[in-house]
């Protein structure tokens, strides 16, 4: 028969086996989201048509981001907003390792 402690042991010891199977299905989750994001954007950005504009005076500047041919505009933002939010993922994920490691750590 297990005692009080034992069965609060393994209660927790469960508890993180846990938590740690559904962070593995959120990471397998986020990475293949990911790829398929960078997988169209690598598709989109080798269509036929893309970014083909260039700016002919400094006058323009401002306002060729409204022409038809800003694709390599899109595409350079969207990658930027993408690698800035895995970083800021990846951040956060460690973070939160770190504490789960050290809980007696102040933030």
């Amino acid at each position: 028969m297990m005692t009080d402690t034992k069965r609060l042991e393994a209660m927790h010891e469960r508890a993180r086996a846990i938590r740690l199977a559904r962070d593995r299905m959120i990471n397998r989750v986020l990475g293949t989201v990911s790829m398929f994001c960078l997988a169209a954007i690598v598709v989109l950005s080798t269509l036929p048509g893309g970014a083909q504009h260039t700016i002919e005076s400094a006058d323009e500047a401002g306002s060729s981001l409204l022409d038809e041919g800003v694709g390599g505009y899109v595409l350079v933002a969207v990658t930027s907003f993408m690698v800035a939010v895995i970083i800021t993922v990846l951040c956060i994920r460690w973070n939160n390792r770190k504490k789960m490691k050290d809980p007696s750590a102040k933030d």
